[in-house]
């Protein structure tokens, strides 16, 4: 299995439209081939970094979802709620 992970650091006004966005995001995300698993969580020390993670069944389908619209929509939002450049890494679960 495969796991792509993406933290990033929100605007304080634009956290409550990032859960909202969210939440809709992982329930249509849910619904994709292969994906094993979707989460998404607020850290505990900084309350402004959310660390979200996919465990994809195959790379493949991780590519797939990478390439798709709903990834390219959250990327595009996600890139304007933040206020510092996101980052994003992909591990191989062990």
């Amino acid at each position: 299995m495969i796991t792509r992970i993406v933290k990033a650091k929100l605007k304080a006004d634009k956290v409550a439209e990032f859960k909202q966005f969210m939440d809709t995001f992982t329930a249509e995300t849910r619904q994709i081939d292969n994906l094993h698993h979707i989460d998404y969580f607020a850290d505990n020390d900084e309350p402004l970094h959310f660390h979200m993670y996919t465990i994809w069944k195959t790379p493949a389908a991780m590519n797939r979802f990478l390439k798709s619209d709903l990834n390219i929509t959250f990327k595009h939002n996600l890139t304007q709620w933040c206020s510092a450049p996101y980052s994003a890494w992909t591990v191989e679960n062990i």
